[in-house]
């Protein structure tokens, strides 16, 4: 099985915030920007923010991010096109699953489902075709399997 995020830390109101405006604002510190915060990113703007196309916006929101932050967008660094569709589809198929009602509670359902799982991506993408220069720069069909968040066969982790 692949690394999950620890449950141990639920966030609360006010990380979830700080981390989705931090994100917008680009001034979330990206030493604290992990897969767990990326995860809280995406879930509290789909949730915060539903009537906005975070498919079309959020391709160039995270670049910008990765500028602000020192980083680069190039063929091996920064921003990630099929990743970030195949994330984005992960957390949509939680929040269909749990609602948009509470962020906290859709945050929380995210952070415990196989979304969080760091290595999830790689039952769909073999590791060559995920991490090639094709799917970075742009999306990239599965090589393995259909990415549908519905018929993701590991339990939630966490859950009882």
């Amino acid at each position: 099985m692949s690394a999950v995020i620890s449950p141990r830390v639920r966030p609360d109101h006010a990380e979830i915030v700080e981390v989705g405006e931090g994100f917008l604002a680009r001034t979330f510190p990206p030493s604290r920007y992990h897969h767990r915060e990326h995860l809280i990113m995406a879930t509290y703007l789909l949730v915060r923010y539903p009537e906005r196309d975070w498919r079309a916006e959020l391709p160039d929101l995270i670049r910008r991010y990765n500028v602000a932050s020192g980083g680069v967008n190039d063929d091996t660094r920064g921003y990630h096109h099929t990743m970030t569709m195949a994330f984005l589809t992960l957390v949509e198929g939680v929040l269909a699953g749990v609602g948009h009602e509470d962020v906290v509670s859709a945050c929380n359902a995210v952070l415990t489902s196989v979304a969080a799982e760091r290595n999830v991506l790689l039952r769909f993408w073999s590791r060559e075709l995920l991490f090639s220069r094709d799917a970075r720069l742009g999306w990239v069909e599965p090589d393995i399997g259909a990415i549908d968040p519905h018929t993701i066969d590991t339990p939630a982790i966490g859950a009882s």
